[in-house]
């Protein structure tokens, strides 16, 4: 196994985790009874930028190739700014931790295949064959996102949670 076999399935992994956390926070912001139209509509644009991203994923590790890797460095960038600008216009409920981890994600994601990009520009004879994936890289991923995106998602609940005297309410999920 090559090191490029290796780390060649980490970005549809990351661009998950990073899915996952941008449509929680657009989730959040939409869902909150006072959010107004400005965060209404960057809610739901987070939450389709974050179904594009799990949608990619799904693709990449499908096809064993980075797919349309200028738009997803697009879309990294604009994700980024996207929930960047959530925490200038709902402060109180968006999660800093959950912002930055997207955005770590985003920006592993955003280099993967701009790298990917700059090789395929100077090979111009490049083919587009499958590579494989490596299972154990596979895994590794998965292992560093679970650290990163567990976290980041249950700090988005407690964030959109969060009452006007700073404490989150207590769920009880009684008779379950």
């Amino acid at each position: 196994m090559t090191a490029a076999t290796f780390v060649r399935s980490w970005p549809s992994v990351f661009a998950w985790g990073a899915g996952l956390i941008t449509a929680a926070l657009g989730a959040g912001a939409i869902t909150r009874p006072d959010s107004g139209a400005v965060a209404d509509g960057l809610g739901i644009g987070l939450v389709a930028l974050g179904l594009a991203a799990l949608a990619w994923g799904g693709v990449v590790l499908w096809a064993g190739r980075l797919v349309v890797p200028a738009l997803v460095l697009g879309g990294s960038l604009i994700t980024i700014f996207g929930v960047t600008a959530l925490l200038f216009v709902v402060p109180a409920h968006t999660s800093v931790l959950a912002v930055a981890a997207a955005s770590l994600l985003l920006v592993i994601v955003g280099a993967s295949v701009a790298v990917h990009l700059r090789h395929q520009r100077r090979s111009a004879s490049a083919t587009r064959t499958a590579q494989p994936m490596s299972v154990v890289g596979l895994l590794v991923a998965a292992a560093v996102i679970a650290v990163v995106v567990t976290p980041a998602l249950g700090a988005t609940q407690n964030a959109v949670l969060l009452r006007d005297d700073g404490t989150v309410p207590v769920i009880s999920h009684e008779g379950h």
